[in-house]
């Protein structure tokens, strides 16, 4: 089987695997507990959250709140005092479940529109919370933060870094909340909050986020051996950080050659929807006009290959993706994409036969 679809879930090496089960059997204890065992989960959590943050942030140390999934950490955030009630700004291409949890709250809700390129158009606007992403979970596209950090001075800014963990660094001094899931860099699970502990708005946000969970039972205890796997995937991922970059540059450029171009039925051509140059290396997005590709995405899946037609959680969608539809795509046009996502263990070979079967398919359509 050949899996291209780790923006999706990426899959956990066997090291990853291992150490998790250790976790199972050593760490099983409720970290709440009084007893000895749970003091121990208690000290353990308070050092994988530092190891994760260290990892994922350049050596830098941030405050964590933890969580098991993204989507329950964006209801957390759209339900604090930061974001709820509050003038708002974010943009049409952010996650949906970003979306959904700040249109339930905000008190006004600004969404910025993008360009063909997939760039967020950034300006001055009046807000009190902003919320970006670091990379597009479905195209790619890697927004400029530093510009978006500075569109509402005195904002609380938070940043969905979540398609950016272990792949590269996360930029220094572009929020004061960044979002992560374990998920997407190898671990079985897990999700986190990294709080500046330098901001304002630090220590209310943590006072909230207690609450939220012991008080108002809102969100659920992660379990401790999710979060010890977590913060140790985020430690082995980015000790290879440049090596599995330029790993993935080169074969994103490989998959590039081989999938745009294609003549497609209709007589149109595929091409690759985002510029290499503001592309993430670990993501290519490529539309292929005529072609319903969640079809193509089943074929390929027959063939052993797993890939996307756009983002894991609208993948049972009948509507076209919101991703292209908010960078200019027509309607028409917005069924066409495949995404094609890479991990570090992604060869060559797995490329090269990806290529093959897309054209073995479209060959026979």
């Amino acid at each position: 089987m050949i899996y291209l679809d780790h923006a999706a879930a990426a899959r956990p090496p066997r090291e990853i695997l291992d150490f998790y089960r250790a976790c199972l059997e050593e760490s099983y204890a409720n970290q709440e507990a009084a007893h000895r065992l749970g003091y121990d989960a208690r000290r353990r959590l308070d050092a994988a959250a530092e190891q994760l943050s260290t990892a994922l942030a350049g050596g830098r140390r941030y405050d964590v709140v933890w969580g098991m999934s993204g989507t329950e950490l964006f209801n957390l955030i759209a339900d604090s005092p930061f974001a709820a009630g509050k003038r708002v700004v974010s943009s049409r291409l952010e996650h949906p479940a970003l979306t959904a949890n700040l249109r339930r709250t905000a008190g006004a809700l600004t969404l910025l529109p993008a360009g063909r390129d997939g760039g967020i158009s950034a300006g001055s606007v009046p807000a009190d919370f902003t919320a970006f992403h670091l990379v597009q979970s479905e195209l790619g596209r890697i927004q400029d933060v530093a510009a978006l950090a500075g569109i509402a001075p005195g904002a609380v800014r938070m940043l969905d870094a979540i398609q950016a963990a272990g792949r590269f660094p996360i930029p220094a001094g572009t929020a004061e909340l960044i979002v992560v899931s374990g998920h997407k860099f190898g671990s079985p699970g897990g999700a986190a909050i990294l709080v500046d502990p330098a901001a304002k708005c630090a220590r209310p946000f943590q006072k909230f986020a207690r609450r939220y969970r012991h008080e108002d039972y809102r969100i659920g205890r992660p379990e401790a051996p999710v979060l010890l796997a977590m913060a140790y995937a985020a430690e082995l991922r980015c000790r290879e950080l440049e090596r599995n970059a330029a790993k993935a540059r080169g074969l994103n450029r490989l998959l590039r050659s081989g999938l745009s171009g294609l003549l497609l039925p209709g007589g149109k051509r595929s091409f690759c929807t985002i510029p290499e140059e503001v592309a993430s290396p670990w993501i290519l997005h490529v539309t292929l006009p005529g072609v319903e590709t969640g079809v193509l995405v089943r074929m390929l899946s027959e063939a052993g290959i797993m890939a996307a037609a756009g983002s894991a959680c609208s993948s049972e969608s009948r509507e076209p993706s919101p991703a292209l539809l908010a960078i200019g795509f027509r309607r028409a046009d917005a069924w066409s994409g495949l995404r094609v996502s890479l991990g570090p263990d992604s060869s060559g070979g797995d490329a090269e036969k990806l290529i093959k079967a897309v054209r073995n398919v479209l060959k026979n359509w």
